[in-house]
């Protein structure tokens, strides 16, 4: 999915649809004195939509904390979405050194 920007129209509508107020603090909006954007419940890089049902109006602040949050949580999806698609090359082994089970440690690069 990709992002679109919401017309005034719309912000308005969805401001009404949910009474104005913040769904994560949970404090009534003030419009006029606050500023407020329209926010995705769950973001659209972990699989959410611009659906009504994902979308809700926030404080500007409220939604700078979240986004900081997710910000987290898509690096990690990501990573696993590459690894599992095989695009992601695995860093194992990190050391050039290897034990063995009834022996010294031994360099992995020698066959003994």
């Amino acid at each position: 999915m990709t992002r679109r920007s919401f017309s005034p129209k719309e912000r308005l509508r969805l401001f009404t649809l949910h009474g104005g107020v913040c769904w994560l603090c949970g404090s009534k909006i003030d419009g006029t004195r606050e500023a407020w954007e329209v926010e995705h419940t769950l973001a659209l890089a972990l699989g959410g939509d611009n659906s009504d049902d994902n979308l809700r109006p926030a404080h500007a602040r409220c939604h700078k904390a979240k986004t900081a949050v997710d910000v987290g949580m898509k690096s990690k999806a990501d990573r696993q979405r590459q690894k599992h698609l095989g695009a992601r090359v695995s860093k194992w082994p990190k050391s050039r050194w290897k034990q063995r089970i009834n022996g010294p440690p031994v360099r992995r690069d020698t066959d003994a």
